[in-house]
């Protein structure tokens, strides 16, 4: 009998495999989104980093500025830079072992030639005009003092306040980037605060014109873990962003004085991160422990107790491979939680203040499962780790968010029964609505959530609203894994 079973389940992978590859139409989309990653190499920083590799296939990572910030590191303290190089020297080593798995990891030499250093070091925001800090920072103890701020001190011409060039390596590289004959949006991760990054868009502006300047902008997609340095006035107003969004400031005041420019997208996480992070809540459950990331190699080792605040940046982006999101669109949900308009600025620019932290944390058993299982890249080889199913939905397997045109009253047929897993193992089907992400106040009938086939009956009253029905097709291996279909239905 177990032998039967053994030869069924090998003919399902097979007949999965070929039906996937000699599908024109099943071919996964799986364009890659162009990555910058600000990051100060703060205490969690390292952790983020250390998963974001493990899925840098996915990515093209065309830079990573590695920027000082107060008051964890003054501007000469060769710390963050030696922590980001020690994490590389461990990918390096690690890196054939994760090429049997995936192909598209970038080489060792690749990384590095766009790892660059940034200028600095600001205080973090709300201690900004303190002027001073003591206390624990993760597992060190912090004293640090620094002088009155000022905008126009480190972005524009001549030193800073610490006789330093106000442009860096950093900085420089960011323009060759800027320059690059690519309509793709650029996704800037600000982890960090966004001073190199500012200074960037300060000197491409003087070197290549107004009219280039303005044509870049669209295409700047921002995600930021809070704002961590004064340098945010450049691309979003300081009063404005007070009276309409929920930030903490602190005893932070404005001092730029000009009009700030537009983003093609700004993404504002107001606190959601802290729940990769830490938290002094006695019931806190962090995302994973140390405990559990260790063990996996040189990566792992690296991996400390300091969590991984800036990883829902990241997340943001990994959950659309996946197939939950469209990253355009914001209000979707993520891994990386969900956003709503800042009402009353510019009409890009989103916040996570008025979204409950569920549209973060409702996604974390399944991102904390996916990272569990990338770290068997590093310990088993291929055919000894998991692999995610494949969501077949009416013959189209792209991780793309489908949006049907429907009429009021009519029904649609959608099929995902041609789904499979390339290990044979077996697999449910979840539909549901994801209600807070749609517009239509009405409900919608599901006859059977965990059926492959479902027969959606459109309300005759949707009217100019819009429906968002999600799939979940997961597997029963170890760690289970999930791929996402979304589907928008609108008139």
């Amino acid at each position: 009998m177990e032998r039967i079973n053994l030869i069924i389940k090998l003919i399902i992978v097979l007949v999965g495999a070929l039906c996937f590859f000699s599908c024109k139409s099943q071919k996964p989309d799986l364009e890659k989104k162009r990555v910058i990653i600000l990051t100060d190499m703060t205490h969690d920083d390292g952790n983020s980093l250390i998963r974001l590799l493990y899925y840098a296939p996915y990515f093209d990572i065309e830079a990573m500025i590695i920027t000082n910030q107060l008051p964890d590191f003054n501007y000469d303290d060769k710390n963050p830079w030696e922590k980001a190089l020690g994490i590389m020297d461990a990918y390096k080593n690690e890196l054939p072992q994760l090429l049997k798995h995936d192909g598209g990891f970038p080489s060792y030499d690749e990384l590095m030639a766009v790892t660059k250093m940034g200028r600095g070091a600001l205080p973090i925001l709300w201690l900004t005009n303190d002027l001073a800090f003591s206390g624990q920072i993760g597992d060190r103890y912090v004293e640090s003092q620094w002088d009155s701020i000022h905008f126009h001190d480190w972005i524009g011409e001549g030193l800073t306040p610490n006789g330093e060039p106000k442009d860096s390596p950093g900085s420089e590289f960011l323009q060759e980037v800027f320059l690059r004959n690519d309509d793709r949006p650029i996704y800037i991760q600000a982890w960090g605060g966004t001073i190199t990054f500012v200074q960037a868009l300060y000197r491409y502006r003087q070197r290549f014109g107004e009219e280039k300047f303005r044509e870049l902008l669209p295409k700047i997609h921002l995600y930021g873990i809070l704002f961590q340095d004064i340098t945010f006035e450049f691309f979003a107003g300081f009063e404005e962003l007070k009276e309409k969004s929920c930030p903490w400031f602190g005893t932070a005041v404005p001092t730029y004085g000009e009009e700030p420019v537009d983003l093609g997208m700004v993404l504002f996480d107001a606190g959601h991160f802290w729940h990769y992070c830490c938290s002094s809540d006695s019931n806190y459950v962090r995302p994973i422990y140390e405990s559990e990331v260790k063990g996996h190699g040189l990566l792992s080792d690296i991996y400390d107790n300091g969590g991984e605040g800036d990883t829902p940046a990241f997340l943001y982006l990994l959950s659309s491979v996946f197939g939950l999101n469209d990253p355009s669109d914001p209000t979707q949900g993520s891994w990386g939680s969900m956003f709503e308009p800042i009402k009353g600025m510019p009409k890009g620019y989103f916040h996570t203040c008025g979204v409950g932290l569920n549209e973060l944390t409702r996604w974390i058993p399944d991102a904390s499962n996916s990272f569990r299982n990338r770290l068997l890249w590093s310990v088993k080889d291929p055919g000894e780790v998991n692999r995610e199913p494949f969501a077949i939905v009416n013959n189209n397997s792209s991780n793309k968010v489908i949006y049907i045109n429907v009429k009021p009253g009519e029904t649609i047929t959608l099929d995902a029964s041609l789904s499979y897993d390339p290990d044979g193992d077996e697999l449910t089907f979840n539909w549901f609505r994801y209600h807070e992400a749609d517009s239509y106040q009405g409900t919608l009938d599901l006859k059977d959530s965990s059926s492959a086939i479902q027969e959606i009956i459109v309300p005759s009253d949707l009217g100019s609203n819009n429906i968002h029905l999600l799939l979940e097709v997961r597997d029963n291996g170890t760690p289970s894994l999930v791929r996402y279909r979304r589907f928008v239905l609108k008139q």
